[in-house]
């Protein structure tokens, strides 16, 4: 790239932040929360956030930096491969940063956000179609990249190991959660949130994330039983909530009384559900980073997770850690949590010094540097 002047032009696949809850939407809402946060010289820095509708419901920030950018393409495939390389050279951009997936002939460099390698790592536990695009597309993405970002050291190293990139070009942006799970939440919120997806008076353990495999529901489900056959008096129930995903767990059905599916819950209702709960569980088999850990810790839940991986690395001492492939060490961990004296409270307490930790500043100002280094190196 010949040299040229300030602003520095960046163009952001955006279009996840406009779809439903998923971690590739709050990877990209809250990377642009950050940069909008930053206050950030527009003569110096200049956002082109890449989409595929309009911002109708006014969901993106706002910022002299940015400039939502409507492209038109037949379907998601194409928008990729035509509609964005399109743009990015009559808009004489001087980098892109995608999710995963990138289109083979770009005017300049790209970054891309790389937040686990789980159809490598645990192909069984991903769709074979997918898996099979995955295997051929993403080497030849992460060979071409200027730069690949994750949120954990795990994520890192997997990637590293599963993938043809050196350890030298991958950066972990540790990733941040909504500034909703923040935010006070009352008994009249929770009680709210209780009536509309019908979960009583009772206590309940709650779960949250996609239906799929790896999140490992049939073990936290076996957990429940054990839970409930070892204390009988316990009224606790468990929440599942999640839209469907594939595989097995996408096929279970209620057929447990004290067990409610909630499927698919808005954004604004999980706050209130993450703080009613006794305790958050999330024994996921694999993550690359785990973003529902910092969010039910920063609504004051205690939580219990995986004592491996990224789950592990993002937890760090706040949460009560077992062996996701025993569903006896999810029962005793779960027992633990809700009988042991003062351990939800200590849970509780290191839980919110823990979600302190991920801001959207910081995942803004660490990306931001990796664009600058990019930029640098091709002036």
């Amino acid at each position: 790239m010949s040299l040229r002047t300030l602003p520095r032009k960046v163009g952001i696949d955006a279009r996840t932040a406009l779809s439903p809850k998923t971690g590739d939407r709050t990877y990209i809402l809250n990377l642009l929360r950050g940069l909008a946060a930053l206050n950030l010289d527009e003569r110096q820095w200049q956002f082109h956030l890449l989409l595929n509708a309009s911002d109708e419901a006014g969901v993106l920030p706002a910022s002299p930096c940015f400039q939502n950018v409507v492209l038109s393409a037949p379907n998601a495939r194409l928008w990729t491969m035509l509609a964005l390389p399109k743009y990015a050279r009559s808009a004489n951009l001087d980098l892109v940063h995608v999710q995963y997936l990138a289109p083979p002939f770009l005017p300049c460099p790209f970054v891309t956000a790389i937040h686990d390698v789980v159809w490598r790592a645990m192909p069984e536990t991903f769709p074979r179609l997918h898996r099979q695009i995955m295997n051929f597309a993403m080497p030849r993405v992460a060979r071409r990249a200027a730069r690949v970002l994750c949120g954990t050291q795990s994520a890192a190293r997997d990637i590293q190991k599963y993938l043809p990139v050196s350890a030298e070009k991958i950066h972990v942006t540790p990733y941040a959660i909504d500034p909703i799970y923040f935010a006070p939440i009352d008994e009249t919120q929770i009680a709210r949130v209780r009536e509309k997806y019908g979960l009583g008076d009772a206590p309940y353990i709650l779960s949250v994330g996609v239906l799929q495999p790896r999140k490992n529901l049939p073990r936290l489900i076996s957990a429940f039983d054990k839970l409930k056959k070892n204390n009988p008096s316990w009224p606790h129930q468990l929440v599942i909530v999640g839209k469907k995903g594939w595989g097995e767990e996408a096929k279970i059905e209620d057929q447990k009384s004290k067990i409610i599916f909630t499927g698919y819950v808005a954004d604004e209702d999980l706050p209130a559900l993450y703080a009613g709960s006794s305790v958050f569980a999330y024994p996921s088999l694999y993550e690359g980073f785990g973003l529902p850990i910092i969010e039910a810790m920063a609504c004051g839940a205690p939580v219990l997770t995986s004592n491996c991986g990224a789950m592990r690395e993002v937890a760090g001492d706040a949460a009560e850690l077992i062996d996701p492939l025993s569903s006896d060490d999810i029962a005793r961990g779960l027992e633990e949590v809700l009988s042991v004296p003062g351990k939800s409270r200590e849970l509780q307490k290191r839980g919110k010094v823990r979600a302190a930790q991920f801001s959207i500043k910081t995942q803004a100002q660490s990306t931001l540097a990796v664009y600058a280094e990019v930029l640098q190196g091709t002036n």
